[in-house]
């Protein structure tokens, strides 16, 4: 019997394990930047909708926002959980309020806080402007 060096063999095997694990975490890094991405971009669009939204009675104020944010695609979100996603309008400001979180598919990824889970919350607001304010702004910067 011939006598070999195994020792590639076991390093391998050590090595392996880990590096697939670093890989697997740099994912789902990336997975929670974009959906936290695609969440900022989402909340900036309802946002500035929300803004321009025209009078036509508080109450079917109220009834175009909620359909809104029912009707939020929440299908390319890859791997987020909402936890909030509310839109309201008080007192000529609009305001869109979201939140959500990914979860780690194993326990102990989460190096950074406690939990087995990322998250992440962001609100934008928008003052809406009546037409006379804006033509009084416009006049101001031409001046």
């Amino acid at each position: 019997m011939k006598n070999a060096d195994a020792y590639f063999t076991v390093e391998a095997a050590l090595v392996l394990p880990v590096l697939m694990g670093a890989i697997l975490f740099v994912i789902y890094i990336l997975f929670f930047q974009y959906d936290r991405c695609l969440l900022e971009q989402d909340l900036g669009a309802m946002a500035l909708w929300g803004s321009r939204l025209e009078e036509s009675g508080q109450e079917r104020l109220e009834e175009k926002v909620q359909e809104r944010v029912r009707g939020l695609y929440k299908e390319k979100y890859m791997a987020w959980d909402f936890a909030v996603l509310e839109a309201s309008l008080e007192k000529n400001t609009f305001s869109a309020k979201g939140a959500g979180r990914v979860n780690f598919p194993l326990p102990g990824w989460n190096f950074w806080g406690f939990g087995n889970s990322w998250g992440t919350e962001k609100e934008y607001r928008c003052s809406r402007l009546s037409p006379v304010t804006f033509i009084r702004l416009c006049r101001k910067v031409k001046n």
